[in-house]
């Protein structure tokens, strides 16, 4: 899934890592070794292991020290506490950002927003997904709370945007996140931190509902292969 920065070799294994896993390609409770992965993605130990410990956070997989990694199931409560957690912080985020927020900063936000537009109208999702994290990163990264933003992006970004990208998305899905945009950034403009706290709550609970629905899919999915003759 592409990012709008440069990619590192973590970033790249634990994604291939993370879509594997969702689709189903490597089984549930299976062990992973770092030096087969290392070897499969042609990277060194290190940022296997940096990959591992992002997908632990996630709840994909559980590491054994001298033991291994092993591929958890996914789950549903997991799911919906670490987009709790992404609400909380992102909606004290967005209240930070239109108390605080420079006419210089702003319009940097309208520049990202204005590319996630160009990426929507396209319906090209690698460049909507990457215009999306930009702009929520810059939101998130604003007041220089690093711990907060560290909390949101390896914890909620990587496992929602891969399930939704899986079970695939519609016009309306885009409609929805276009608006609550731009809601937000009129927040901003109006200096409502108020207003600006309750759209990105609300932004976050809609796509909790659609990565629910794309989780219980992936499910299905699952159940049925294991079913089928």
């Amino acid at each position: 899934m592409t990012k709008p920065v440069g990619e590192t070799n973590y970033v790249r294994v634990a994604n291939l890592l993370r879509n594997e896993i969702i689709a189903g390609e490597i089984p549930l409770g299976g062990w992973l070794r770092l030096n087969a992965l290392a070897e499969k993605y042609g990277v060194s130990v290190q940022p296997v292991r940096e990959a591992l410990q992002q997908l632990e956070g996630e709840g994909l997989v559980e590491i054994f020290p001298n033991r291994g990694v092993r591929v958890r199931a996914l789950d549903r409560q997991r799911l919906i506490h670490s987009h709790e957690i992404g609400e909380a912080l992102e909606a004290f985020l967005a209240y930070q950002f239109a108390e605080e927020a420079s006419l210089s900063s702003l319009r940097k936000l309208e520049a990202l927003q204005a590319a996630h537009d160009a990426a929507l109208d396209a319906l090209d999702w690698p460049r909507i997904d990457a215009a999306n994290y930009a702009f929520h990163r810059f939101i998130n990264m604003h007041g220089g709370n690093l711990e907060a933003a560290e909390i949101i992006i390896p914890r909620y970004y990587g496992l929602s945007e891969s399930l939704l990208y899986k079970r695939g998305r519609t016009q309306a899905y885009a409609d929805r996140v276009r608006a609550e945009h731009h809601a937000l950034l009129d927040a901003f403009r109006d200096r409502d931190p108020s207003r600006a706290r309750e759209i990105s709550g609300k932004h976050v609970r809609a796509t909790l509902d659609d990565v629910l629905d794309a989780f219980e899919a992936t499910q299905n999915r699952a159940a049925k292969s294991r079913t089928d003759p």
